[in-house]
């Protein structure tokens, strides 16, 4: 008796190409930004309206369109690109949710309006004095190890709080100082945070200083 004969499975090589095909294309997709706008949003004239008004600026009188209509334009393609982008996702979805896939490769993908400002302050003969501050040309103090970017990656970041790590960023920064400057018995670490505004957008003067670390002489 002959047995019947099983269908051929695809050779290996081909087999492993189709797979590394589809998870790139599946990422591919998921890489593709997606418009920040609300349902609600959607027929609100005034969602995005200071960008609005420098798009129609640049652009209005070429388009010979008025404010209003640029605008629901904007909002029109903005909802439309994104439920296109969802769309696509949506047959792959499953799988980047049941293994917990969230890594988008999006360049710049998180970027914060109100960044840190790494702040060394020292006390010297009972005046304190800024030491080292982030991109101020006159106050360097080893800029090149602190903006380092495994040392950076320390203190710069999006969160609210700094790293478990950074205590003892600030303890290794006072030892430094209290080594190389004798004259020098308190020496504090913090962060400034500033908050920065689009070019049309009135500046904010406000500086928020966070995260400070003190320490002495005598306990390093």
């Amino acid at each position: 008796m002959r047995l019947p004969k099983l269908p051929t499975l695809p050779a290996m090589p081909q087999l492993r190409a189709a797979l590394i095909l589809g998870l790139l294309i599946a990422n591919a997709i998921y890489a593709l930004p997606v418009a920040k706008i609300k349902d609600e949003e959607r027929n609100d004239p005034a969602f995005r309206q200071a960008e609005i008004d420098v798009w129609y600026g640049w652009f209005g009188p070429t388009l010979g369109i008025s404010r209003e209509k640029l605008g629901d334009w904007v909002r029109a393609y903005l909802w439309a690109q994104r439920q296109t982008v969802l769309t696509l996702r949506a047959p792959v979805r499953p799988i980047f949710d049941a293994f917990h896939v969230s890594q988008q490769w999006g360049l710049f993908a998180v970027v914060t309006e109100a960044p840190d400002r790494l702040i060394i302050e020292v006390r010297r003969n009972g005046e304190w004095e800024t030491l080292y501050r982030r991109l101020d040309g006159d106050r360097d103090w080893h800029d090149a190890t602190l903006k380092y970017r495994r040392v950076r990656g320390v203190w710069d970041g999006v969160r609210k709080e700094p790293k478990g790590t950074y205590k003892r960023l600030t303890q290794w920064i006072a030892r430094v100082i209290f080594d190389e400057q004798p004259d020098v018995d308190r020496v504090r670490v913090l962060l400034e945070k500033e908050h920065k505004q689009l070019p049309w957008v009135e500046p904010d003067p406000q500086l928020e200083r966070r995260a400070e670390r003190y320490h002495r002489r005598g306990e390093m």
